[in-house]
């Protein structure tokens, strides 16, 4: 079970790295969790369904399982879950921290140097 789910996270890291950060999302990230609950779901009506035994069958045990984890994890990933724990984001989704940015700029007052000289009291 755990080199199950080693293989899942390096599929979906590799995924995010090499086709999920050049996709650009033009569907809302609710959709994507709407497909990730029906790939949970949909093995447990089939069996209910047509009464068939996937117990046998690793791809129909499996194959949901790890669609389910990588759209999950994808939905994380869009609606910014890990960038709100303090972790940036280095998938390439775009994502741009504002507030480091601001942290960072400092103004500092322009030098007037004839203020003084052209003071008249």
């Amino acid at each position: 079970m755990v080199v199950y789910a080693i293989i899942v996270l390096v599929g979906y890291n590799l995924l995010k790295y090499f086709v999920l950060s050049k996709i650009k999302v033009k569907i809302n990230k609710w959709i994507i969790f709407a497909i990730a609950m029906v790939a949970l779901l949909l093995p447990n009506i089939l069996v209910a369904a047509f009464h068939v035994n996937i117990q046998n069958n690793a791809l129909w045990v499996y194959g949901p399982s790890s669609l389910f984890i990588i759209l999950f994890l994808w939905f994380i990933d869009l609606s910014g879950w890990n960038r709100r724990a303090g972790k940036a984001s280095n998938s390439g989704t775009g994502y741009y921290d504002k507030k480091s940015k601001k942290d960072k700029i400092v103004i500092k007052p322009k030098a007037k140097p004839n203020r003084v000289k052209n003071r008249k009291d």
